[in-house]
């Protein structure tokens, strides 16, 4: 657990948009868009990492279908070129 925050801390450092290369500036910002207009999640957007059109998507999921569908979101924003999964499932 300790390594992962870490990662996300180094990553995060990049997640507020404005050091971005502009592709993954709009890919973030077009996710954040698309999360925000659903009334199933509360995902917030400093889970959200952009780096190389790899987006990483960190912190609590709630059921199997919001880690689902929030990926799934994240996979069809254009010029995503992988989703990287560090949801942690708070269900049992």
């Amino acid at each position: 657990m300790i390594c992962r925050n870490l990662i996300q801390a180094l990553a995060s450092r990049f997640s507020a948009g404005d050091e971005l290369p502009e592709t993954d500036r709009r890919i973030r910002l077009d996710l954040l868009a698309r999360v925000k207009e659903q009334d199933w999640t509360d995902f917030g957007d400093r889970n959200v990492i952009v780096r190389d059109g790899i987006v990483h998507l960190w912190g609590l999921v709630g059921a199997p279908d919001g880690r689902t569908a929030l990926i799934a979101l994240a996979e069809g924003v254009p010029g995503v070129t992988r989703v990287a999964d560090e949801l942690i499932a708070a269900y049992g």
